[in-house]
């Protein structure tokens, strides 16, 4: 599911689940396990990437129209959980965006505290197009990163964007040629590992923890409501369609 390799005093984290790193419960409760690991082992800092094909397609939606209601809540709970772990890690954490970052690879990308992506990668939230909520962490990790004027488009219209487009609207900071991806990025990750930790450590709580603060006190509110809604026939069948249309060919 993952592969975990050491450059230096660094970790290098590449996703490895199925041919376009679909999100699923195992998935999540994996990838909790691995930040849990990384971050209480003597790593200075993770780059994060996918595989040769794609960063994260997002979620399993062929998975999820299998399964039955008893599936959807713990897997919705692990999926919250890993947007949050990955936001709030205590070390730096550099994404590189080789491919497409869909959905949930486009959450899980920008947790991370520098984001560097290809030309060609498309990230952002089609899925929404389609009526599938975000949860409450995703949300405001999208209104973290994103650009005021942008945030309507990217969480209410679902729409995607490429390369430079991208930087522009805030879901990654920096267009790096395939070829020098890697190396910018463990460059980047570098730059951030130089700080001493206790001083970015502070300063990445003093950032991001307020976010975090509105995650907690808007959860219990939103859960329930988000769950229902994935759990709806009309959810599930406007889900149905839309595999059958652009994930089944």
């Amino acid at each position: 599911m993952f592969h975990l390799d050491r450059i230096d005093e660094m970790t290098l984290l590449r996703m490895r689940h199925g041919p376009v790193n679909a999100m699923d419960l195992e998935f999540c409760r994996e990838f909790l396990y691995v930040l849990s690991d990384l971050e209480n082992s003597d790593t200075a800092g993770v780059l994060l990437t996918g595989n040769d094909r794609v960063f994260s397609a997002g979620v399993d939606l062929k998975r999820w129209l299998r399964e039955d209601d008893e599936y959807v809540e713990p897997f919705l709970d692990a999926l919250d959980n890993l947007f949050g772990q990955a936001f709030r890690f205590g070390k730096p954490l550099v994404a590189v965006i080789n491919s497409h970052a869909i959905a949930g690879g486009c959450m899980l990308a920008n947790a991370a505290d520098y984001r560097v992506i290809a030309p060609h990668a498309k990230i952002g939230i089609p899925e929404m197009r389609i009526g599938v909520p975000l949860p409450m962490t995703a949300i405001e990790i999208m209104r973290f990163v994103a650009r005021r004027d942008a945030f309507p488009r990217i969480v209410n219209v679902g729409a995607t964007f490429v390369g430079d487009e991208a930087v522009a609207v805030g879901l990654a900071d920096e267009v790096v040629s395939e070829e020098a991806m890697m190396e910018v990025g463990l460059q980047r990750l570098r730059e951030l590992t130089a700080i001493p930790p206790p001083a970015f450590q502070l300063t990445k709580r003093q950032i991001r923890d307020p976010i975090w603060r509105q995650v907690e006190q808007n959860r219990i509110t939103w859960q329930k409501r988000f769950i229902e809604v994935w759990q709806s026939p009309a959810t599930r069948e406007a889900v149905r369609r839309y595999v059958e249309e652009r994930l089944s060919k």
